[in-house]
């Protein structure tokens, strides 16, 4: 969900039957005039002004309640995000449990915990202004999740080779992955340090742009990172080697 979803559902929410009651009520009078040739300035009159008092209100309603519905829809979109993992989550956590490292599974409770923390920032110059921080954290936690995902993946097949040689290269994959989870972790860390600032002096949108520069620049490493183990992956294992390794990868 971004700013332009958003905007779209705000423009939407007024038009309910309070607004559209009028709106149609006006039409019909008018078409009924049209169709029975009624010349009657009454009738063309009481159309007019039904049609505007629909306009008003859904002009009253988009204007005034404006910040308090983005605040709503915002806050609405993190509760469906956080509920819609949670459930693959709490399966992650227990999987992780078994893959003999305990960093994994903590690293995961650490950053639902730190995520939860920042997707539940209430305050209003966070909430109205804040969207593209929030959109970033989010990425930037999925992109952690999918790591510990892959590095239990790669658990399983290493712990499924016997060769050493290829087992030792699938376990430092692993490795990186998971030294990638750290340093997310430490940085949403920073974040959700730097939004209780924000928060205390919301005045000063300088910080909130500042912070959107560093997620900015961490996803764009993040990204560099994900690249770079992809290449691994295709480099990394001999050649008379791969089809063996594909095999239990698979």
């Amino acid at each position: 969900m971004d700013k332009r979803e958003i905007t779209k559902q705000m423009l939407l929410d007024p038009l309910d039957w309070i607004t559209l009651v009028p709106f149609l009520a006006g039409v019909t009078i008018g078409f009924g005039a049209w169709a029975v040739s009624l010349k009657s300035g009454f009738a063309v009159a009481a159309g007019i002004i039904l049609v505007l008092v629909s306009a008003g209100i859904y002009l009253n309603r988009l204007l005034f309640g404006w910040n308090e519905n983005y605040e709503r829809l915002v806050n609405e979109w993190r509760e469906a995000v956080e509920n819609k993992r949670d459930e693959d989550l709490d399966r992650l956590y227990k999987d992780l449990r078994n893959d003999g490292d305990p960093r994994t599974e903590v690293l995961l409770k650490d950053l639902r915990t730190l995520t939860k923390a920042l997707m539940s920032e209430q305050s209003e110059s966070l909430s109205i202004n804040a969207l593209d921080i929030v959109s970033d954290v989010d990425k930037l936690f999925q992109r952690s999740v999918d790591y510990l995902k892959e590095s239990l993946e790669l658990w399983h097949t290493a712990d499924s080779m016997e060769r050493e040689s290829i087992k030792n290269q699938l376990l430092k994959q692993r490795e990186s992955l998971i030294v990638e989870v750290e340093k997310s972790l430490d940085n949403l860390g920073n974040v959700l340090g730097s939004m209780k600032k924000a928060a205390i002096n919301s005045q000063d949108g300088r910080q909130l742009a500042e912070l959107r520069e560093e997620l900015s620049a961490r996803l764009k490493i993040a990204e560099e990172v994900e690249n770079k183990i992809k290449s691994m992956r295709r480099n990394s294992i001999p050649t008379d080697e791969e089809k063996k390794y594909l095999q239990y990868a698979e």
